[in-house]
């Protein structure tokens, strides 16, 4: 996008006529990002810049522009089209109630517009304050429009197979399948937790809130000294938010560690709740803390060398309320 800037405002680079290829939609969004504040009009386009009170022609008459040549289009200038009127001589195209619309529009507008020929014609960027083109706010630009995901750092620090932070990104934009969400999408009547049968069946409930999965978080984190992270029935959270409040209670060097258990606790629990949905299958809560244990040691032994200290002997994983690690034996 910053040779199309510099293309523009800068034709004196030798470089600055050569042919080169863009996506449309980086094209799109530059002419969507700058307005033109015309001189003599010699560097702006008549008909696809915007030079009409920050609007392009293309714009206000898209009727008018489909009659017009398509040569003309793109290479007539603002200077090319004011003098003698000759904008309307390329106007060759079926002239429809629209288009005749369209061009009387134009014709009021384009009347108030007078050249300057002692200056040049000004392009401003849309996205900085003083106008001038940044490769940052162009970057900037193209998120426009997109909402932040609570916790979504987390997510992209996490260390866990590919499947599984898909996963969780699901959770995050609360994109899981769950009774909740099909009862709301008309797919089912009921929408009750499968594991507790009296609350609906949310994510954050089936990951952190029922009592099945607070078993299976508590017997998990007391192999590992932390059973005080186990999320609470009187103070129920959403899954995103009780994930980023314990691990800020635990010693950095524990985070990463946690980050991945988490991932593979909320990815077992899943799999234990479709079991249940699809197959009539039930585990305990006992036999799920092993399938986590089991599904950790896998990722340890195939490149996630973090979690190797889970299965230590003795380590120093206890953490006391001031953040200070202690000594604890454990061994998952």
């Amino acid at each position: 996008m910053r040779w199309l800037w510099i293309q523009r405002t800068d034709p004196s680079r030798p470089w600055s006529q050569l042919p080169f290829q863009q996506e449309h939609m980086v094209t799109d969004l530059f002419h969507t990002s700058i307005t033109v504040q015309v001189g003599n009009g010699h560097r702006s386009f008549f008909w696809t810049d915007r030079w009409i009170r920050g609007r392009s022609v293309a714009e206000i008459a898209p009727a008018l522009l489909t009659a017009v040549r398509l040569h003309a289009r793109r290479k007539r200038t603002v200077a090319q089209g004011l003098i003698n009127n000759a904008w309307v001589s390329v106007i060759t195209g079926a002239l429809t109630v629209q288009v005749i619309i369209d061009y009387l529009l134009i014709w009021d507008l384009v009347t108030q517009c007078a050249l300057h020929p002692t200056s040049e014609d000004r392009f401003i960027w849309k996205w900085t304050a003083d106008g001038q083109f940044t490769v940052a706010s162009a970057y900037r630009a193209f998120f426009i429009g997109q909402h932040a995901i609570p916790r979504a750092t987390i997510l992209q620090k996490t260390r866990a197979p590919g499947r599984v932070k898909f996963f969780l990104w699901l959770v995050l934009h609360d994109r899981c399948w769950t009774a909740c969400r099909r009862k709301r999408h008309g797919l089912q009547e009921g929408d009750r937790c499968i594991f507790c049968d009296q609350h609906s069946e949310t994510i954050s409930h089936l990951l952190t809130q029922c009592y099945f999965a607070r078993e299976v978080w508590f017997k998990l984190l007391r192999r590992w000294g932390q059973q005080r992270l186990t999320p609470r029935h009187n103070n129920p959270q959403e899954f995103a938010d009780w994930w980023y409040t314990s691990r800020k209670r635990l010693h950095k060097e524990s985070r990463k560690t946690f980050d991945s258990m988490v991932a593979a606790t909320s990815w077992t629990i899943w799999k234990e709740r479709n079991s249940r949905v699809f197959r009539s299958t039930q585990e305990t809560a006992d036999h799920l803390v092993v399938q986590v244990v089991d599904e950790a040691r896998l990722w340890a032994n195939t490149g996630y060398s973090h979690l190797q200290q889970l299965f230590r002997a003795t380590v120093a994983t206890t953490v006391t309320e001031n953040g200070a690690l202690g000594r604890a034996n454990f061994e998952l």
